[in-house]
């Protein structure tokens, strides 16, 4: 059972609002941690700011440090409605000059720095505070810290109106983004779409190569590969054509001479019962049927060799290919008044196994000898030998030369030459070349004056011993 197909819109859509989601989850925290530390060192520069300004009431006195404002006016002047502060001064033995700073907020001197504002945090019971300690120094070498407090409330409340101004408008823009890109997705899949109409509407009858007008750089291979498959179908489909139409024409001549010679002898059997039939019409009747069965036999052959090969491949012994193909093929050689040899170094062979399939290689070698059987000369020799990566199998007689343009006609299905028998149909060494081919090999074919006579050639790979 099928798997249900994955919808490659949903796939992209999924993927994108996936991108853009993180995307924006990332440019969210990225933009509120930043603006938040940027409001984080305003708010402290002015919180040094209110200590500046404390610390410029501050009157030198040969006593020591005074304060020179009472604790309100002080209180006015780092003044703040959303976030109260409060503030101190110590002198240098940190006894308190002036201010309102709560004993709840604890400061340890000991581990500020005395050339640059310290700012930290102390939690208390009204929440965070934030604190800022500056020393002030005197050229008499006093020194007075000034201390300004602020409650964290104010910088709580910009982090979060921080947060709503970026994360909402993020959120909101997500009702302008799905439908944007539901648009450009589907506008980006639409020559998919055409090509997936304009493919299924190509028959058999149509296999002409789809256009290449208008479509994306990313699906021209596409088309390109599907143009290539198309034409070598539809050259496929005109050759099985022209096979059905040779093989019925084959097919009528015997068929319909038996039909004839059928009739003849059932005339002659209504005319006079008991005579016995013309024995010239049974022989015409017995070399139609043999020349049928022969083309049938043939025809199935050459089906078998057009099959996918890959559940009959498997390493077999080359000699007892040979051995059996010699044996099989010996008598009906010598019925022909031929003589069929075979020249081989069987001890050579003895551990050469060749990865194929050993009935297709049986039924060339067969059809190459049935050939040679018909159109050779009186010796036939069957041999076979190693030849680097490969090995050749031949079969050879000392027939007449064929013509050079002959050659490549040879390998044409139902061709036939001009001494041709009445029994061969020009399928034996086609049969025998697609074998040898869906194998990864070739069929070659050598005559006069190269061979004596006329030598076709197996040739398989063989890469290892």
């Amino acid at each position: 059972m099928l798997k249900k197909a994955f919808s490659l819109r949903r796939n992209l859509l999924i993927t994108f609002l996936a991108l853009w989601l993180v995307s924006v989850v990332l440019a969210t925290f990225a933009a509120f941690w930043l603006s938040g530390r940027a409001a984080a060192v305003s708010f402290d520069r002015i919180l040094k700011d209110d200590a500046l300004a404390l610390a410029a009431q501050i009157k030198w006195q040969p006593e020591g440090a005074s304060f020179s404002l009472d604790t309100n006016t002080a209180d006015l002047v780092i003044f703040d409605s959303s976030s109260p502060s409060q503030f101190a001064l110590f002198d240098k033995q940190l006894h308190r000059i002036a201010g309102d700073l709560s004993a709840e907020i604890p400061i340890n001197f000991a581990k500020l720095r005395g050339n640059e504002p310290n700012f930290f945090d102390i939690t208390t019971q009204q929440g965070l505070v934030r604190v800022v300690a500056l020393k002030i120094d005197h050229a008499t070498e006093d020194f007075v810290w000034v201390v300004v407090a602020e409650s964290n409330a104010k910088r709580s409340d910009i982090s979060h109106e921080l947060a709503a101004a970026i994360f909402l408008p993020a959120v909101g823009l997500a009702f302008l983004v799905v439908p944007l890109l539901l648009a450009g997705i589907r506008y980006g899949l639409a020559p998919a779409q055409t090509i997936s109409e304009a493919v299924s509407r190509k028959g058999i009858n149509d296999l002409s190569p789809l256009k290449l007008e208008g479509v994306p750089e990313e699906l021209r291979v596409v088309i390109l590969h599907i143009n290539d498959l198309l034409t070598r179908l539809q050259e496929a489909i005109e050759h099985e054509r022209r096979f059905i139409a040779d093989a019925a024409h084959q097919l009528r001549t015997p068929i319909a001479g038996i039909k004839l010679l059928a009739e003849d002898l059932v005339r002659t059997h209504k005319t006079n019962a008991h005579e016995p039939p013309d024995e010239e019409v049974l022989q015409e009747l017995n070399a139609a049927a043999t020349r049928a069965t022969h083309l049938v036999r043939q025809l199935l052959s050459l089906a078998r060799t057009e099959r996918p090969l890959q559940q009959e491949q498997q390493s077999f012994a080359l000699k007892d290919v040979l051995l059996e193909v010699f044996e099989q093929w010996r008598k009906p050689v010598a019925a022909a008044h031929k003589q069929l040899q075979l020249q081989a170094d069987l001890s050579a062979l003895e551990n050469l196994n060749v990865q194929g399939s050993a009935v297709l290689v049986g039924e060339a070698l067969g059809n190459i000898i049935d050939n040679a059987i018909q159109y050779g000369g009186e010796s036939i020799t069957l041999k076979a030998h190693r030849v680097d990566q490969t090995v050749h199998i031949s079969v050879t007689d000392n027939g007449y030369a064929v013509a050079p343009h002959e050659v490549d006609l040879m390998l044409t299905p139902f061709w036939r030459g001009a001494n041709a028998s009445a029994v061969g149909v020009g399928l034996g060494l086609p049969i025998a070349a697609k074998a040898i081919q869906n194998m990864g090999g070739q069929l070659q074919i050598k005559t006069r004056p190269e061979v004596n006579g006329t030598q076709l050639v197996l040739v398989l790979p063989c890469p290892s011993l």
